[in-house]
């Protein structure tokens, strides 16, 4: 929960942070840098814990977010910040991925839990982000929306030490499987040679420098043919390519040596229609839903004159029903295997939310009543919620047991890196518009100061606003109308994960068959997960 929480928590804090620095040219940075990092390392942490075991990659996971987050604190300049909130950011996407992994292992072999628990998280971070951030820097102080993962951090790692046992061997991996390569399963050397590194950096680097090309030129910080902007692009295009290329000649048997790379990323079920199908589909609905979430509340204070905190409660709406979309998604595929109807089913329910939503506002003027637009986006949001459900499961059914972890983290990713395209495409879009219309009504650092964040427009006067305000609202109308048309693809892509009647196994039964047939650990520590998993199915009924 507090990796997504901090994609959002310091939201409502970026007018004091710059004020402290005196700097509100990098003020967007705070916010990029965490997400770049984020999106970037999902599918990274995922293989590393196939390889060094669930424990020791989420407790070094849970390390870098506490250390980014003292870095963050303790910061004496804009730059030190920026600096922490990427390191912040890829601890974050270890625990992100992770913990959907631990999940379908270790949590209750109930679909409808694991769905209501990945909605109800998502949901209550969002909410709870921006709400904290602009409590704790109201009453307090800016530092103290960093200062407070410390604590929480520093139990967690205690927590995975003492309760948390150690496995002997890899995931899903067993030691005569490499007798024939020269090494011992445990060798040091022999595991740092089955990583990936060559897949980390280029999916890395392929990700964040397509955000970072859309997201500065689309503020206007580098002009579009600047050799910045066609360089990133160039070379985040290049990087995508020769991933895609690594990663299939490490499927198709490639070695280093005498030890077999694993690869990152998992070819064999980007190769079935259902596990691709679902991965696009995620990707989509992560632009949509991601966007919507931090775009929303920004409406919320610019049109409707909400504070940050009522901002965050009038997103109530949506997210609940996203967290109760979630629990449906899971509880209709308890006796059958229907995940693929609801996928489908979640995929128009988002788009008649979105249409309704488009629909009516452009009747009204782009001046739609606060009530319409909170249902409209509940309506959504319930969709959301059967959506992501339904796409964790599917992973998980499609995958086998060795490649669980892959095909979670490779979910996860998709779904952040959706949201951060999202959100540069809606930047590009709002600030098209704005500088369309307001070029000759502001001139010079103003017009600067709205292009680079919503807080621009806390500089101007009354007149300037009122007109920033009406021209915003616009350009979010036309916002969801791009978004809209996003929702419409997404919806025909989760049609391809059609399975007719249904799989052959119930969901319950291919859950308990991951949490069986996840032979990482020796017997005794196998024995104490498995207990573990019980009691909490106990509890949960």
């Amino acid at each position: 929960m507090f990796s997504c929480l901090d994609t959002s928590i310091v939201s409502t804090s970026l007018y004091r942070i710059a004020g402290d620095f005196q700097n509100t040219r990098d003020i967007s940075w705070i916010i990029l840098s965490y997400l770049l990092t984020y999106m970037s390392f999902a599918v990274g942490f995922s293989k590393l814990s196939d390889i060094y075991g669930r424990k020791a990659i989420m407790l070094a996971a849970w390390l870098l977010f506490t250390l980014g987050s003292i870095w963050c604190g303790w910061a004496g300049s804009m730059t030190q910040l920026i600096a922490g909130r990427a390191v912040q950011g890829v601890g974050g996407s270890g625990l992100y991925s992770l913990a959907q992994v631990c999940l379908v292992e270790q949590g209750p072999a109930r679909p409808e839990v694991v769905g209501g628990l990945v909605g109800i998280t998502l949901s209550v971070s969002f909410v709870l982000g921006p709400v904290m951030g602009g409590g704790i820097s109201d009453g307090w102080w800016w530092r103290g929306v960093f200062w407070v993962n410390i604590p929480v951090g520093v139990l967690a790692m205690v927590g995975i030490l003492t309760l948390w046992p150690w496995e002997r061997m890899a995931f899903g991996r067993r030691e005569e499987e490499y007798q024939h390569q020269g090494a011992k399963m445990g060798g040091f050397w022999h595991k740092i040679a089955r990583v990936d590194f060559i897949g980390n950096t280029l999916l890395a680097l392929a990700s964040i420098l397509l955000v970072f090309a859309l997201q500065e030129a689309g503020r206007y910080v580098w002009r579009w043919d600047s050799p910045v902007i066609i360089w990133s692009l160039a070379i985040s295009v290049v990087s995508f390519v020769l991933f895609g290329v690594w990663e299939w000649y490490l499927y198709r048997g490639g070695e280093s040596g005498k030890v077999r790379i694993e690869g990152i990323f998992p070819v064999g079920l980007v190769k079935g229609r259902v596990y691709a199908c679902v991965l696009v589909n995620t990707l989509l609905s992560g632009f949509v839903y991601i966007a919507l979430v931090i775009n929303i509340p920004e409406r919320l204070q610019v049109a409707y004159f909400d504070s940050p905190l009522w901002a965050g409660v009038h997103l109530l709406p949506m997210l609940g029903c996203c967290a109760f979309g979630s629990f449906l998604g899971g509880l209709v595929s308890k006796k059958r295997d229907l995940t693929s109807h609801t996928l489908i089913i979640g995929s128009l329910v988002q788009v008649l939310g979105l249409g309704l939503t488009v629909g009516f506002d452009s009747r009204a003027g782009n001046k739609l009543p606060l009530g319409q637009l909170l249902g409209f986006t509940a309506v959504y949001g319930l969709g959301v919620g059967l959506s992501f459900a339904s796409a964790t499961i599917i992973a998980a059914v499609e995958a086998r047991n060795e490649d669980l972890a892959a095909a979670q983290g490779a979910v996860a990713q998709a779904r952040v890196f959706g949201g951060a395209l999202g959100l540069a495409v809606g930047g590009i879009l709002m600030n098209q518009r704005l500088k369309g219309e307001l070029s000759g009504v502001l001139k010079g650092k103003g017009l600067e100061e709205v292009h680079k964040s919503l807080y621009g427009i806390l500089r101007l006067g009354v007149d300037d606003r009122n007109r920033v305000v009406e021209v915003y609202v616009g350009g979010f109308g036309k916002m969801m109308w791009v978004f809209l048309g996003v929702a419409v693809v997404s919806a025909v892509v989760a049609c391809g994960t059609w399975r007719g009647k249904g799989g052959e196994k119930t969901v319950v039964e291919v859950m308990e068959g991951h949490q069986v047939g996840i032979g990482g650990g020796g017997r005794k520590e196998r024995e104490m997960e498995l207990e573990s998993a019980s009691s909490v199915k106990s509890l949960m009924g």
